[in-house]
């Protein structure tokens, strides 16, 4: 099952999976991940994720894509995660596979002419399983 990227509020039966899928596009550095706090492994497993090009089966350099999160239910209860987006702007130290280690603003700027970054976004869940 497929859940909408901000439904935050999650039941599932155990043994159930279900999945979020994000846009992303690693060309311009933007990237999601499950950070801290991640969800109780007696209550929800990630059973990893997967890429689909925008462009379908031909590559395209720039090309965006989805990124699908997994996860199984697997014992009574709730739990929670958090799942992180980074762009250029917004994080820095990361690549595809490994968040930054810290997350806030990618840089400040020295003149008052532009705006300080913005930290990245946070969607955290509430997995009930019951």
């Amino acid at each position: 099952m497929s859940h909408p990227v901000k439904d935050t509020s999650i039941t599932a039966k155990p043994g159930e999976r279900f999945s979020l899928t994000v846009e992303q596009n690693a060309s311009t550095r933007e990237y999601w991940y499950v950070v801290a706090p991640e969800p109780d492994s007696s209550v929800l497993v990630e059973h990893g994720r997967s890429h689909a090009s925008d462009s379908g089966d031909e590559q395209m350099a720039g090309a965006g894509s989805k990124l699908t999160f997994t996860f199984e239910a697997k014992g009574k209860g709730t739990t929670r995660f958090t799942l992180l987006h980074c762009t250029f702007t917004t994080c820095q130290g990361n690549t595809s596979d490994q968040p930054p280690k810290t997350t806030g603003p990618a840089a400040t700027p020295t003149t008052g002419a532009t705006a300080p970054s913005k930290a990245p976004e946070r969607i955290t869940y509430t997995v009930t399983v019951d």
